[in-house]
């Protein structure tokens, strides 16, 4: 349960560090080749997919942690609050690969 937090935090810091390094990149600042642009989409679909592993990860090791530590209502809540912590993960993780591709998108049409 206390592992939620860090993961949390883990997870903001790398979305934020993703974004600023996608807007960093001199190559969105003009438009980008159909091959440049499906290369990045290809990325981000890869890194969504890490995130959201690393969701299911953090979740199974919370409610491991939960199981064995705790009992009876505790330990009920306990895997709420993991499952919940996960979910809000993997929609984090997603809301950062919708805002990649729209990025990606934009950078295409000029």
């Amino acid at each position: 349960m206390l592992k939620r937090t860090p993961s949390a935090l883990l997870v903001t810091a790398l979305s934020s560090f993703c974004l600023a390094a996608f807007a960093a990149d001199p190559s969105t600042e003009a438009a980008l080749s159909k091959g440049e642009a499906k290369d990045l989409k290809t990325q981000s679909e890869a890194q969504y997919k890490a995130r959201k592993n690393v969701a299911e990860a953090n979740e199974d090791l919370n409610k491991g942690d939960c199981k064995t530590a705790l009992e009876g209502a505790a330990k009920r809540a306990c895997l709420k609050s993991a499952k919940a912590s996960a979910k809000s993960d993997k929609a984090a993780a997603k809301t950062v690969h919708e805002l990649e591709e729209q990025k990606i998108k934009d950078a295409t049409k000029q």
